[in-house]
């Protein structure tokens, strides 16, 4: 049976790409003391072996990466990265799995790990957007998925709903299985924008953490927006009430295109745990600010991570 694994590259070919990499410059660091006292030790299949002369301890190219203790081929997870991570709007997990011929629950492990590995090598609250800024929000359907023996539900009581979750009137929040998402874009410099999931912080709270303060705000009439001024931005808005979508350079479009490409990449998923959004919503940041790089490009860079 053909399949797309058996037109990739041999082990020792991913192998030697993981080691490049990996090892910049052959400047090959000890994982677990962070010592460069490092000589090479034989070969563990295809993979280099090292050997530590501060910890004595010995590692490989692929000890401490995501791939450690897995006894699936590299060129397997590779092929899993590029279909979920590089393709647009790519696979989903089931879908992945079933190209590289992997059992689910060992290919939704590692994509989970690859994803939260991503996440916490973005880049922190310390590089703020600045100049002329959007601020728009959006909500979408995240329940527990049905699931009975969830704590959350175990917890309350109450039966698990079906997929088909209805809509609340009003706007919706994370308790009503209908999650804010908010959206905050910048207009120069290659237009970074940044996606997050309010749970802990209020809407007020993450502009003022992911803005530079004297920035130009332009938003909705969402009420949570009045204060802006007060906390040192320039605030005009639009009122998409009274059908105004756009007064000059005023609008929130960038945001709502940006939007409506989270929606259609999310989509494939057919439904995502609301306790896992917000992972899910910052690897799409890192998906979407890194289009205009080649996919060569940003496929080293999730390797790198």
């Amino acid at each position: 049976m053909f399949t797309l694994t058996t037109s990739l590259p041999d082990e020792s070919w991913c192998t030697s790409v993981l080691r490049e990499v990996r090892w910049k410059k052959n400047s090959v660091i000890c994982p677990r003391c962070q010592s460069y006292n490092i000589k090479k030790d034989g070969l563990y299949r295809s993979y280099q072996k090292y050997f530590c002369k501060h910890c004595k301890r010995e590692f490989n190219d692929k000890t401490g990466t995501v791939f450690h203790y897995s006894h699936t081929p590299l060129k397997i997870w590779f092929l899993a990265m590029y279909l979920y991570f590089i393709l647009w709007p790519g696979c989903s997990i089931r879908e992945v799995s079933f190209e590289v011929v992997v059992p689910y629950p060992r290919c939704y492990r590692f994509i989970r790990t690859v994803m939260e590995k991503l996440v916490s090598s973005l880049p922190s609250i310390a590089i703020k957007l600045d100049g002329t800024v959007e601020g728009d929000e959006f909500y979408i359907k995240a329940g527990l998925k049905g699931r009975p023996y969830h704590d959350e539900i175990v917890k309350s009581g109450r039966k698990p709903r079906g997929r088909g979750l209805k809509p609340w009137r009003g706007r919706g929040t994370f308790y009503k299985d209908h999650p804010m998402i908010t959206c905050i874009h910048q207009r120069k410099n290659g237009g970074m924008t940044y996606f997050d999931v309010p749970l802990r912080q209020s809407l007020l709270d993450i502009v003022c953490t992911r803005v530079e303060y004297g920035s130009t705000i332009f938003t909705d009439e969402y009420r949570a927006y009045d204060q802006l001024e007060e906390h040192g931005f320039i605030h005009e808005s639009v009122i998409h009430s009274q059908k105004e979508y756009a007064n000059g350079i005023v609008h929130v479009n960038n945001c709502e295109c940006r939007s409506n490409l989270y929606q259609l990449w999310i989509r494939k998923f057919m439904g995502v745990n609301k306790y896992n959004l917000q992972a899910y919503s910052k690897t799409f940041e890192f998906i979407h600010n890194n289009r205009t790089k080649t996919r060569e490009e940003r496929f080293m860079e999730i390797l790198c991570n």
